[in-house]
């Protein structure tokens, strides 16, 4: 097995709330000291971590912080995100940054049915009203980290940090960026995301994420302040799915009111894809959103990587049927589906989906009879 990525000689996410840095987005985040970054300016991309990860690739050695977002995957035969990576091959442990992503804040509306409360404060009221999940036996999102950050003002996690300081010094600093991710939560959210852009005009090109659970009025009011703007910015725009199951996967937004919001984006001028995440409920309508979509914006697509129970072959095979009659005409690979789920991925599905919904008083009628009867009968 070839153990090398060029990801980890290029790309760095960092979450200002947490500290936590992730050398790709997929790979395992260590956490960073405040005062070693004060004292090693412009060391961020190089910490004792990641030089080291990047030393036992070029011996084609496995890394670790890298098996559960990618090698798992290669394991059992699935496409990794670092097999969509540039094959350029680097041989340099000290290489500078190319692309950067910041996580502003946790600070969202939503509850998206895949994430969690590290990326969303809609996910941290969750669980600190209803306390965790239980799947596979044991909790889910079983820390104390949704408290805590409930109780931290937004400017006080973000903006007025030392460590926010830090990170735009870090910016100013990396001449070799080619891109900045601005990530969430929810960026167009965030009270100060203007006074961010402001710091990164020498980055070429500025994508915002964003799952646009906003209000009509907030996101034009955003719009027009970017126009002002001397930036090259386009929008990263998460979906994957159409009406209920929309409604489902990413609770807290509407479906008519996203379809408005993309075509507002759209109308003012401004360049969009979407990244949509790959999970057993998306394959039951990602057709929909495919034959919407696809003939006027690119559509990037990721398999869900830390939620075993929402694996894309965690499906019953009429539903494996459906899906394998689309996937051709939506540029998907069937070997997404040609795994057998095990009974605790499947008791784990069953579980997750009648809590989540039980909470949010949400009707699952929308989903095919054949899946909701196949993994409540393994569930019980």
């Amino acid at each position: 097995m070839d153990y090398y990525c060029s990801a980890k000689f290029t790309e760095l996410q960092v979450h200002i709330q947490s500290r936590l840095l992730y050398n790709c987005c997929y790979a395992k985040p260590e956490r960073i000291s405040v005062e070693w970054l004060e004292k090693n300016p412009g060391r961020l991309f190089h910490t004792a971590t990641m030089l080291q990860d990047r030393k036992l690739m070029l011996e084609n050695k496995s890394c670790e912080s890298c098996y559960w977002g990618c090698y798992k995957y290669e394991e059992k035969g699935l496409q990794s995100h670092r097999k969509k990576q540039n094959k350029t091959y680097i041989d340099n442990i000290h290489s500078p940054i190319k692309q950067l992503g910041l996580s502003i804040s946790n600070d969202c509306n939503l509850t998206c049915a895949y994430c969690g409360p590290e990326w969303s404060s809609a996910w941290s009221r969750d669980i600190t009203k209803n306390k965790n999940y239980v799947v596979q036996g044991k909790e889910f999102y079983q820390n104390n980290m949704p408290l805590l950050w409930s109780k931290l003002k937004q400017k006080t996690r973000t903006y007025e940090s030392k460590f926010f300081q830090l990170i735009i010094k870090e910016i100013s600093l990396a001449k070799h960026l080619e891109g900045l991710a601005i990530l969430g939560g929810e960026p167009l959210l965030h009270n100060n995301l203007f006074d961010i852009l402001k710091h990164v005009n020498h980055i070429p090109k500025i994508t915002i994420t964003t799952g646009l659970g906003i209000s009509a009025d907030r996101l034009t009011n955003i719009l027009q302040k970017l126009k002002k703007l001397n930036l090259s910015i386009e929008f990263k725009v998460s979906g994957e799915t159409t009406g209920p199951y929309y409604e489902f996967l990413r609770y807290g937004n509407k479906w008519n009111e996203f379809c408005d919001k993309v075509k507002m984006i759209s109308d003012n001028g401004f360049h969009l894809h979407f990244q949509s995440v790959l999970t057993n409920i998306t394959l039951l309508d990602f057709h929909n959103f495919y034959n919407k979509f696809a003939q006027d914006y690119e559509i990037k697509k990721d398999i869900v990587n830390d939620r075993p129970f929402f694996n894309t072959y965690v499906l019953d095979d009429e539903s494996k049927k459906s899906f394998l009659s689309h996937c051709e005409q939506n540029k998907i690979s069937k070997n997404i589906i040609k795994e057998k789920p095990s009974n605790i991925e499947i008791k784990s599905l069953a579980n997750f989906i009648n809590e989540f919904s039980k909470r949010r008083k949400i009707d699952l009628s929308f989903l095919p009879k054949n899946f909701t009867e196949w993994y409540n009968q393994e569930f019980n």
